[in-house]
Formats: structure tokens, sequence, C-alpha cells
């Protein structure tokens, strides 16, 4: 993400877009308001992508449109009338192309090849009735991903294709009578999404604006479930866990009796905010089941069952959950919107742990190092994990893997030393009292609260 500096006589030349001859023209098209600090890079990543680039501002009040002119973009303004998908049809009008690609300025295109969606921009047998859905995945500001789904992103520029609904506006024919969209996932092009960074998101203070559309939107459709879904996802991001609770039982319920709306989301989030208010463990494991007797292979459900026996310490029932979420992680399919597949990590932390409580040491030997290879250094749980990861490579006598362990424990501030000073007691006795000075030696060299830990001072003792 980068910020462009205020002062005009700094302004770089405009950045040069890919123009080709072949293939049907293609324009971006975008809304924005207020996105000094994401739009530069939104607009860089869709260059080699797109021939125009169309920005329809809604009443920024700082350096936005100057931004987006900068970079050749065409700008032009609309005023905002609480209505997303208004604003959002306004770009495709004001778009010249055969085609229209739709990013957000909190978003960017990447893949390796931008570009190579352009031959595949032809009329098919239900043209205009046809789309590319991209892959977006919502990521934190570290670059950590969040969750993922495909979603409709490039399309014919035609008047009976755009967005209705004031709020998370959905494309499609605007004509009820019309053909359902011919939707095609393309995987050469992705985009990622920072919009809903835990911190961002607050501070961005974006549910100012959308709250109040989906609150209006459920006073004129009371049984639109999916918007109250959407309430209850907003509700939980601004950590108003109660309002949350009651909007997501409502949209489960609701979607779960009618069957139309997203099930395995509702279910999801209103565990998650189960998990966050300290419910019984029955509730979410009632929950779980409940979904997972319509949607039997989906990881998420599995994963948050397993999660909910856990609490319930019905430790050898939780494993098998988590081992079934890790399994259907590998079924056809199960790459779609899957949160799991992006924190497998953190499922097998949670093996190696219940496999721990079983007594199962092989076992939580190898999720644990599982989870240790993609455990994000700044992700909750490391000390517990380290202590008794270190544990099981000293009884397995694994020498490869037992000096990253103990690097990763000596760089973990709150992580306990005393497996590290069990290891030196063991080298003295097998090696000799002199190599286990060495490493010790060696080791307050890299990590020095080693010689302000009680243990260290019996260990000299020992060791002389």
């Amino acid at each position: 993400m980068s910020k462009r500096n205020k002062k005009k006589k700094n302004r770089r030349p405009k950045s040069k877009r890919v123009i080709t001859t072949t293939g049907p023209l293609l324009s971006l098209a975008m809304m924005v308001k207020n996105e000094e600090d994401f739009l530069e890079d939104a607009l860089k990543s869709a260059q080699p992508v797109c021939d125009e680039l169309i920005v329809v501002d809604t009443g920024s009040t700082d350096r936005t449109v100057e931004i987006a002119q900068d970079l050749g973009a065409t700008v032009s303004h609309f005023p905002w009338i609480n209505d997303f998908s208004a604003a959002r049809n306004e770009t495709l009008k004001r778009a010249n192309g055969q085609w229209v690609a739709i990013l957000d300025a909190d978003e960017r295109f990447v893949g390796p090849r931008p570009a190579s969606i352009r031959p595949y921009l032809k009329p098919g047998p239900s043209f205009p009735f046809q789309a590319f859905m991209l892959d977006v995945t919502n990521t934190r500001l570290d670059g950590s991903p969040i969750s993922s789904f495909f979603s409709v992103r490039v399309f014919p520029r035609d008047p009976r294709l755009g967005y209705s609904g004031r709020v998370h506006n959905r494309f499609g024919a605007l004509d009820s009578n019309a053909p359902k969209i011919d939707a095609t996932r393309f995987t050469g092009l992705s985009i990622i999404h920072l919009g809903y960074d835990p911190e961002l998101y607050k501070a961005r203070q974006k549910a100012a604006r959308s709250l109040p559309l989906i609150e209006a939107t459920l006073r004129d459709e009371p049984d639109n479930h999916q918007q109250r879904f959407y309430l209850g996802r907003e509700y939980l991001l601004l950590g108003r866990t109660e309002d949350a609770e009651a909007a997501l039982r409502l949209a489960y319920s609701g979607i779960k009796t009618t069957g139309h709306g997203p099930l395995v989301d509702a279910a999801d989030h209103l565990i998650r905010v189960l998990f966050a208010i300290d419910a019984p463990a029955h509730q979410i494991i009632e929950i779980a089941q409940d979904t997972l007797a319509l949607h039997p292979n989906h990881p998420d459900i599995w994963y948050q069952l397993g999660k909910g026996l856990a609490k319930a310490n019905a430790n050898q029932q939780a494993a098998q959950a988590v081992e079934r979420a890790l399994q259907c992680l590998t079924l056809p399919g199960a790459n779609e919107q899957v949160w799991l597949r992006h924190r497998v990590w953190e499922a097998q932390e949670l093996l190696g742990a219940l496999n721990w409580e079983l007594a199962r040491y092989q076992a939580a030997y190898s999720a644990y190092k599982q989870a240790f290879s993609g455990k994000p250094e700044a992700s909750n749980g490391w000390p517990a994990m380290l202590n008794n990861l270190c544990a099981l490579a000293i009884e397995f006598k694994d020498h490869e893997h037992l000096p990253a362990f103990f690097e990763r424990l000596f760089k973990t501030d709150d992580a306990p030393l005393g497996m590290f000073f069990f290891h030196v007691n063991q080298v003295a006795s097998t090696k000799g009292p002199d190599q286990a000075k060495t490493l010790l030696r060696e080791a307050v060299t890299r990590c020095p609260r080693l010689s302000n830990d009680p243990e260290y001072q019996a260990v000299i003792g020992k060791i002389g």
C-alpha cells in the first residue's frame, strides 16, 4: 500500500497503460470515496489488464480525484444517494469498453500474467448474459489471508446487466425474465482485498456507511435472511457480539427454513459469536451438527464442531472432527469459499493439542510439526505449542528439527524455557558437561532472558 506525497510539485509522471489492438476493449469501472491511501496501488494493478480506467467519485474530500487523474483515469462525479448499486451502475454507464472489470480501491489485481484474461473476452453462446468469476482473497495488511471466495468481476458492458441492492449489491440481469448469467471461473487473474483487515476496518469506519443501509433494507424486507446475515456479520466485525448473536440466530434459522441464503456462512459466523461470548458448548455442537446434516463435507463446519467438542472436553470426538475437516479440504470443490484452507495450521495446532491430551504423542508431534511450518509469528498460542513441541522432539530424538524449535522458543518472550534446560541437562549426562556448557553459552547470546530464568543457576550448579 503506497501513499503519495501531498505536495503537487512532487507528483509522479502518469503511468503508461498497456494498450493492445487485439481482443475486446476492457474498461475498469470503479466507484470511490476518500480512497487516497489505497487508490494508487489499485489502479496500477489494473493498468496491465484494462485499456481504460473509469473512476466515479461519490464525494471525496481528500486527494482521491487527483491521484486517479495522475494515473490516467477518466474521473467523473456522481452524488451519493445511499445506494451502492446506483453508484456501481453509474460506473458501467460511463465506461466505453465492450467488457467491464470491477475493482474497488482497497483491492488489487494479482497474477503472474494479469492480461491473460483478455483473449477470453469474446461472445459465447449466452452473450451478453455471461461473466467471469475471479478468486477474491480477503487479506490482512501483513499479507496473511483471512478468507476467499469467487466473485463475478468481468462481464460484457450491456444495459441489460448491472447491480441491484442498496448494499452488498448483487450482479445479474436487471430484468427478472432474462436468462441466468453463465458465470465461468477464471483462475489466471485474482484479487486481493484489504478492507477486512480488522484494524483497518475499524479505522476506515466502513460500517458507518454500510450498516444503516443494511438496516434500511431489513425494514423494507424483514424476511431477507441474506441481508440479516450481513447485518450480523457487520455487528461481529464491530465487536457488538450481543447484536451479532441475535441477528445471526435469526438469519441462520430463516435460511435453514427457506433453503435460500448462505447457510454455511451464517452457521460459521454464529458459532464464532458463541465462542466469543463463551456460550455453552452444546449450543455450538448442535448448530454445527445441524449444518453438517445439510453440508456433510464442509471443512469449516467440521472444524467448528471439533472446537465445540474440545470445549466440552470430548477430546477423542474433537480430534476425529478436526481430522475430518482436514480430510474434507482434499475433496473436489474444497477450494471454494472455505475459510480453513487459509488456516490449516490452526487446525493442525488444535489436533496436536488434542492428541497430546489423549497421550497419542506420535500423532501430536506430527500435527504440531505441520502447524509449526505454517503458523504466523504474530498468532496466539505459541508458548504452549512450543513447550509441547520441544518436549516431543526431545522424546523422539528429532535432532534435525529441535534447533529450529528452540530458536523459535527463544524469540517468543513469554514461552517457558524449561524444556531447553531439560535438554541441557540431558546433553550433560550423555555427552559431558563441556558440551552442555557450550550449548548453554551459545544459547544465552541469542536469548539473554535465559540467564534470568530461575532454572539457569540450577543448571549451572549441576554442570559446573
